[in-house]
């Protein structure tokens, strides 16, 4: 769900970045476990508003930092030594910021490169060829939502990213992120922005369930904060698209090992090694399960075509790893209830009730009328693996 931000952090992934969070290697370079901030007035000034809990003397506070898939503790320090710190526990630089050897959509990492290298040389060297290459030139992105206390979303944007990439580029970022990302370099890697809460001023808003292009910039005043999310009929949403995923590449072996793990109960997908293919591999085993369920029928249309029909999540991919490919976290459906589904067009009650959301459908009269003989009915039930109370109710509190 679209959030209203409130402090933004972008830092030059420079070579300071890299030995940072790359983790601690023998040596005296890679022995930090934080980001060094700005010392200056006008910084802290801005950190103090944003986290209001470190004025008053206090030394640190505890920071949950947070992406689409996990999260980890770490701390923020008013001053430490001579300036600000944002740091982690040792050698435990977040997941989102660090180096990958295969980055993409679907993985926690962004930044390609080999993360297990072992001496403060060859990590070096890893720097220097990923600096030396087309990827691109990544930023680190830390994003405070207002109304949220002591915890930050983590981000990775590329600028003019190499084919493959394009889904971490610069550009998908609002024009005031590009712009401070452009203020930076090597030698001044940092830059930031506090956000007015003025109505009438504009906004930014920032959606913590997506990895790929989580924001939306808008002009917005009081009339229309409560619709800000998602705007009408936005484009497939990347990590928690199930019908992308659907037709998305596989790997056999990935599939017989997630068959292997759904038959014993395991329905863990970890995003440790996650590649697209491990995406499309999980959804096609879950799929399975779940429109067998369903007798292979949409459990709202009734529509029985294959080539219609959608695994859906309840829980989003993105939300939580430990239930992937649990069939009660999954209803077959058509494409296009799939669809109202997944942006929040129709909400599903505890006892498998839909309700339209019509603020959310929007002005389109035929999408209207294609959805309304569906507001007050009940799921058709499965033969297997009923939808949990739990997923539902936890899948309503995104809305």
């Amino acid at each position: 769900m679209m959030q209203q931000v409130e402090w933004v952090l972008v830092v030059h992934y420079g070579k300071s970045a890299h030995r940072a969070t790359y983790g601690r290697l023998p040596g005296q370079t890679y022995t930090k476990d934080y980001i060094q901030l700005s010392r200056k007035e006008g910084f802290i000034s801005d950190l103090e508003s944003a986290f209001p809990e470190i004025s008053g003397g206090k030394e640190s506070i505890a920071i949950k930092f947070q992406w689409p898939s996990g999260s980890a503790m770490g701390k923020l320090f008013r001053r430490s030594a001579d300036r600000p710190h944002l740091a982690w526990e040792t050698n435990s630089a977040p997941p989102p910021w660090k180096m990958s050897l295969h980055p993409s959509e679907f993985t926690v990492e962004t930044i390609l490169g080999d993360p297990e290298l072992t001496t403060a040389a060859a990590a070096d060297e890893e720097f220097a060829k990923l600096a030396a290459s087309d990827f691109g030139q990544p930023f680190l992105v830390a994003v405070k939502l207002r109304n949220e206390t002591q915890k930050i979303h983590l981000r990775v944007h590329i600028d003019t990213p190499s084919n493959g990439f394009e889904w971490a580029s610069l550009d998908m970022a609002p024009q005031s992120i590009q712009d401070l990302a452009a203020s930076t370099s090597q030698n001044s890697a940092l830059a930031w922005k506090l956000f007015s809460s003025d109505k009438n001023e504009a906004s930014l808003y920032f959606d913590p369930s997506r990895k790929t292009d989580p924001w939306n910039a808008k002009a917005t005043d009081a009339a229309d904060q409560e619709s800000i999310w998602p705007a009408h009929l936005p484009p497939a949403s990347g990590i928690d698209s199930d019908a992308s995923a659907e037709a998305s590449p596989l790997s056999n072996e990935e599939i017989s090992a997630f068959e292997k793990s759904l038959e014993i109960g395991s329905y863990e997908v970890s995003d440790t090694s996650a590649t697209v293919k491990t995406r499309g591999s999980a959804q096609r085993v879950f799929a399975n399960a779940v429109k067998q369920n369903y007798g292979h029928r949409c459990a709202l249309t009734g529509i029985s075509t294959r080539e219609f029909l959608i695994a859906s999540h309840i829980v989003p991919w993105s939300v939580d790893e430990t239930i992937r490919l649990d069939p009660s976290n999954g209803i077959c459906l058509s494409v296009l209830v799939d669809r109202a589904f997944e942006i929040g067009c129709l909400i599903i009650a505890d006892d498998s009730t839909v309700t339209v959301n019509w603020e959310k459908v929007g002005e389109d009269h035929k999408l209207k009328e294609a959805l309304q003989k569906f507001d007050g009915t009940k799921l058709v039930a499965p033969t297997s693996h009923p939808p949990k109370i739990e997923y539902l109710q936890r899948r309503r509190e995104l809305y």
